[in-house]
């Protein structure tokens, strides 16, 4: 694996390591959180605690894939890491538009929604898909598919330093707070 490869794929596994990260860190209940958006309709409203196992599933197994080297695997769940990531997008600017900075439920129960946070939602949907298509392809070695996987975790902490240091600015940014 060449360093053209690694990096595509640190950015890849990133979505999948923050939805593994979010569904065993996030503090408080999502499903009141959501409730509290108004946003959902009822049917949906009753899937809402199925949120936290199904993308912590998801992330594991781009992860797993990646890591045992199966391609069918991992295919099918950075399809669905990137589809969850296209619809977070949309739910978090409908949210920021109609709410404004209410907490988002990402990592946690308190963080409010913001422009950073539907910008990072949008990055790991499109990093992601390329994974859908085999690229960049799982190397051989499985000293380089953990490399791959540790830097991934890094590129993940990363972006959520990023995006709590933009909250940040754009707070600090606005007048009165």
């Amino acid at each position: 694996m060449t360093i053209s490869d690694t990096l595509p794929a640190c950015f890849a596994l990133a979505g999948a390591v923050l939805l593994v990260a979010a569904a065993v860190r996030r503090r408080g209940d999502l499903t009141r959180v959501i409730k509290a958006h108004g946003l959902l309709p009822p049917f949906l409203m009753r899937l809402t605690p199925l949120i936290g196992p199904a993308e912590g599933l998801a992330g594991a197994a781009v992860l797993a894939g990646w890591v045992t080297g199966e391609a069918r695997l991992l295919r099918l769940a950075a399809a669905a890491v990137a589809l969850w990531y296209l619809a977070l997008t949309v739910y978090l600017a409908v949210l920021l538009r109609r709410r404004g900075g209410v907490p988002c439920g990402c990592l946690d129960g308190t963080s409010p929604v913001s422009a950073a946070k539907v910008g990072r939602a949008a990055l790991l949907a499109l990093a992601t898909a390329p994974l859908v298509a085999g690229w960049p392809p799982v190397p051989a070695e499985l000293s380089a598919r953990l490399l791959a996987c540790g830097l991934a975790a890094f590129t993940a902490g990363f972006v959520v330093v990023a995006g709590k240091v933009a909250d940040l600015h754009g707070t600090s940014a606005t007048p009165g707070r």
